[in-house]
């Protein structure tokens, strides 16, 4: 198998030893190699002698962030000053970063489809539509899943709230269009006198900066939530209707939702994701659990409602699924094409990337 990824990260390292494991070669380009033709020719030559690549995040690397962000920004016609190199935890130029990843994928993609051999674990068009959130929800809906009740984009918190009053939409969630991992995610409750409770790991800075944070903050001052929803919808942003989360039989006074790996078009890897907030991700240092709470009723619920999430990017092998079970209700609120970091979560003896190895121990057998 072949990897493209950004090599120091340990979800390469997770990838390469669950290959090896299984007697399977390994090989990993940084994703910053691709960014010269010489880089695109070497991946080409090295795709021809692996019968799998997988795509994996270009996350958690600044200089290529900055990179891809000027590349996006050059892409875009170059409107406006050159986009400064983000400082530690910044948001910002979303959009720019954006068109310089689709860019780059989809350069990359042309390249291996002429190796008549190999397979992807997720095309790049698929991981494309994962990572534009707005895309992706219509995209999921039009699949007969069930999702969060669309909102639309949103031009400014202003002309948001013009358009969706309080009395018709009390509790939103308000998303960076191109944000992972919490960041850029507001939830906004609005009251019919006017008051405003803002939930959300994002924060203006002294210098006027939008950064993320890892603790989730609490905000009513409508002067600066208004400023955080018109920066991030500036590069882009979106909002749905806000679906309470159950709450949690394991943890006293928590709500939960699910993160589950789709693989094959089933769903494999699951975990309750627990907290004390609206913002469930694990880095911002909530809980963990096995949701066997569930019963047959649920179980069969998330179920169907992974297979049909799955089915709406039917050539893609491995997706992150986050979703809310209640019941027999099951509500998917986003898809993700790098969704699967879960070390050590297992399902029937395998990890994700164990799931993901053992496609190419597959064809050697």
């Amino acid at each position: 198998m072949l990897a493209v990824g950004v090599v120091a990260n340990r979800r390469i390292a997770l990838l390469a030893g669950a290959v090896a494991a299984r007697g399977g070669r390994f090989a990993a380009i940084d994703w910053k190699e691709l960014l010269t033709d010489a880089g695109l020719d070497r991946l080409a030559g090295a795709a021809a002698a692996h019968r799998w690549c997988k795509f994996d995040s270009p996350g958690e690397d600044a200089t290529l962030t900055d990179a891809l962000i000027r590349r996006g920004w050059r892409l875009d016609g170059e409107r406006g000053p050159p986009p400064e190199p983000l400082r530690h935890g910044e948001l910002a130029y979303g959009h720019w970063w954006f068109l310089g990843f689709a860019d780059l994928l989809r350069r990359a993609g042309e390249r291996l489809a002429g190796v008549a051999s190999l397979r992807l674990v997720n095309p790049a068009a698929d991981i494309l539509d994962m990572t534009d959130k707005w895309i992706c929800q219509q995209r999921l809906g039009a699949a007969g899943v069930a999702v969060p009740e669309p909102l639309g984009t949103i031009e400014g918190f202003g002309a948001f709230d013009a358009r969706h009053p309080p009395d018709a939409a009390p509790r939103v969630f308000v998303k960076a269009r191109y944000g992972s991992s919490a960041a850029g995610v507001i939830a906004l409750q609005r009251h019919r006198d006017g008051r405003l409770v803002a939930t959300t790991s994002a924060r203006i800075g002294d210098d006027g900066r939008v950064y993320n944070h890892l603790r989730v903050a609490r905000h009513t001052d409508r002067a600066t939530i208004a400023r955080l929803v018109d920066r991030l919808a500036a590069q882009g942003a979106y909002a749905e209707r806000w679906v309470a989360k159950p709450r949690t039989p394991a943890g006293a006074g928590l709500s939960h939702d699910l993160r589950v790996v789709a693989f094959g078009g089933r769903p494999r890897q699951r975990i309750a994701r627990m907290s004390a907030t609206p913002l469930t991700n694990l880095h911002l240092g909530n809980r963990r659990a096995a949701p066997d709470w569930h019963g047959d009723a649920e179980n069969a619920a998330l179920d169907g409602a992974s297979a049909a999430a799955a089915s709406a990017f039917a050539r893609s092998h491995s997706i992150g699924l986050d979703m809310i079970v209640r019941g027999r209700e099951a509500i998917v609120i986003e898809a993700n094409a790098f969704g699967d970091l879960l070390p050590g979560l297992v399902h029937e003896g395998r990890t994700t990337y164990d799931d993901q190895a053992w496609l190419a121990a597959a064809d050697e057998r």
